[in-house]
């Protein structure tokens, strides 16, 4: 067991997603007493703090930082030569990995999830609306049925799912080997999962899931529950998985076309990914 937990993987960051919890309570607690805040445990800002520390420390976990921790600790530099790439198993699917390959497939796949996660909620939406009243679910409870659906269905399908296509078939239309950044592109996509995750998880939260829409404007997301910081959160790790996906997409296409390939010799699906990327 020892032997696991210190390995990147599943063990491990079951563990250091523990650690990532009472990390954010030690937090949470030191900085209240500090400013003398009565009481100094206080749920809501537990939770506050360990959306943050609990998905970073289970990133730590999974293998994510694993590179850059051993390059900042001055350790000899190991060459990147792509000989460890692709999944050999149907379980590296499941690990961290830096293939763009098996990264644009765990992007599809996780996209798909979603998908059909929301359509089972929007499944329930069209029961509740068969006839005029109310049949399963509160007003309120409808509210957040039909927010978690939506959001969903943007930040975790519509978004995601064509950078798994990018991700896949770009670097072989181009002619590189990979990605630019290989070890980015696999924290961008870990990322993903988590932000839907957060977001399913607001139906958990005392209150109640988010209820404000896929938009979550103000001043209707300023007077929600508990469950609206889920969003609020969850949406940031969706939009960094984004914005690092993009930055891949440009500087891949920029810096490593094969010898001869002009911009105008690109295809057009690169362009495409080229120009939402911008």
């Amino acid at each position: 067991i020892a032997a696991k937990i210190k390995a990147p993987g599943w063990y491990r960051s079951a563990f250091t997603s523990l650690l990532g919890f009472g990390f954010g309570l030690g937090i949470e607690t030191a900085v209240r007493a500090l400013m003398h805040y009565h009481p100094v445990l206080d749920g809501h800002a537990v939770t506050l703090v360990t959306m943050f520390t609990v998905p970073l420390f289970f990133l730590v976990g999974i293998g994510a930082f694993d590179y850059w921790f051993y390059w900042a600790s001055g350790a000899p530099t190991r060459p990147e030569d792509h000989s460890g790439h692709g999944a050999r198993s149907w379980r590296d699917y499941f690990r961290v990995n830096t293939d763009h390959k098996v990264i644009g497939i765990q992007y599809t796949v996780t996209s798909f999830f979603f998908l059909l996660v929301g359509g089972l909620l929007a499944m329930l939406i069209r029961a509740q609306l068969a006839k005029p009243g109310m049949q399963f679910l509160t007003p309120e409870q409808y509210n957040g049925v039909f927010s978690v659906h939506a959001t969903l269905l943007i930040f975790l399908f519509v978004i995601p799912v064509f950078a798994g296509l990018a991700n896949f078939v770009l670097p072989l239309m181009i002619g590189a080997p990979d990605m630019a950044f290989p070890r980015l592109n696999a924290l961008s996509y870990w990322m993903l999962p988590l932000a839907g995750l957060m977001m399913l998880a607001s139906f958990l939260a005392p209150g109640g899931s988010f209820a404000s829409g896929w938009t979550a404007y103000a001043p209707l997301s300023t007077t929600m529950p508990l469950g609206q910081l889920f969003f609020t959160i969850g949406v940031q790790f969706a939009g960094f998985s984004s914005i690092f996906t993009a930055l891949n997409f440009l500087v891949t296409i920029i810096t490593m076309r094969a010898p001869g390939m002009s911009f105008f010799r690109m295809p057009l699906l690169v362009w495409a990914n080229f120009s939402t990327s911008l």
